[in-house]
Formats: structure tokens, sequence, C-alpha cells
């Protein structure tokens, strides 16, 4: 299978994770539609960069990163929402970076 596709894949299975609590919450398409799209943008940007850490500790701080002011969007009001998107982004691109290595990158 071509890398784009397990990246993809990988993206969109992080996607699932992070939307399913979201989707029995909010009764709006709009924010589950972002998460998804969201994730799966991330798993191409997290697969590809290069930077002086560890894998996972790459995925962790990009999805920090870009999972900040999609927080701030989502949770307008709680700042505890905030903190837990920014908690599954922690775990999520710890996963996404880790796995990205060892499937994507480390195959022929």
């Amino acid at each position: 299978m071509h890398k784009l596709y397990k990246i993809l894949l990988l993206g969109l299975a992080a996607g699932i994770l992070n939307a399913i609590p979201m989707a029995f919450l909010s009764p709006a398409w709009q924010p589950v539609a972002a998460t998804l799209l969201h994730w799966l943008a991330l798993s191409i940007v997290i697969a590809y960069a290069r930077m002086p850490l560890e894998s996972w500790a790459t995925g962790m701080l990009i999805a920090v990163l870009t999972s900040l002011p999609m927080g701030i969007l989502l949770y307008p009001a709680s700042a505890l929402g905030v903190l837990q998107a920014l908690g599954i982004a922690l775990v999520l691109g710890g996963l996404l970076g880790f796995t990205a290595e060892r499937l994507v990158q480390d195959q022929p």
C-alpha cells in the first residue's frame, strides 16, 4: 500500500477516536467534521515532519500546537474543554507519531 494511504488511514483512525465523544455530546456536525479533517491533515504533517526529537514527541508537539487554536474555537466558554482537547491531542499525537514511524517510514 502506498505510504500516503497508510498515513491517511492512521489520521482517519485518530480522527474517529477524537470525534466519537464529540458526536455523542454535540448535535452539530460541523465540529465533528472539523475534527476529522484536522486529524487527516495532521497525520500527513506529523508523518513527514523532521525534528530533532523522537517520533512520538514530534507528534505530541505538533498535535498540541495545532489543537490549541481548534480547542479555543470549539470550546470558547470552557477552559476545561480546551484542556480536554489538548489532552486528547497529546495522546493521539504521540500515538500517531509513533505508529507513523513504525508502520510507514520504516517500510520499504
